[in-house]
């Protein structure tokens, strides 16, 4: 009597892999973060880095819970020509399962008003990104400080 299997086998993942997936999250959240940073001129094209239930914390401000709610903040800095920012992560790091990641850092702010009187200001903040069921990184939590 000969029997045979049909259940697939699945050989342990090494440590060398592990790290290598790793490294590949590390880089493709990377991207994604300098990609969200360059889209500091377009709304719409910063809000689509957000998960929809996001939550944004400033200090000494209610905390923004999801999209709509980060949209409306942001739309008259948006419409005010002079407001710009940029960022600049200290760290970007992923869970060992690739699908949960961080960033932190500095961040500029300069504030609207003629040339004279613009106000550069510099702040701290923490990202906190997750893999969506597409393969996509998105903002689950903002904090700047």
């Amino acid at each position: 009597m000969v029997s045979s299997s049909c259940g697939t086998y699945n050989k342990p993942v090494t440590d060398a892999q592990k790290e290598h997936s790793k490294e590949i999250a590390i880089r493709t959240l990377t991207e994604t973060d300098r990609s969200w940073c360059q889209s500091v001129s377009d709304l719409e094209g910063f809000i689509s880095f957000l998960d929809d239930e996001v939550v944004w914390y400033f200090c000494n401000f209610p905390a923004l819970k999801g999209k709509d709610a980060v949209h409306s903040f942001y739309k008259k800095m948006f419409e005010d020509k002079t407001f710009s920012f940029t960022w600049t992560p200290e760290r970007i790091d992923v869970s060992n399962s690739g699908d949960m990641g961080y960033t932190y850092g500095t961040y500029k702010v300069i504030t609207s008003g003629s040339s004279k009187q613009q106000q550069e200001i510099i702040h701290n903040f923490a990202t906190i990104w997750r893999k969506n069921n597409t393969g996509t990184w998105k903002v689950i939590l903002e904090a700047d400080f």
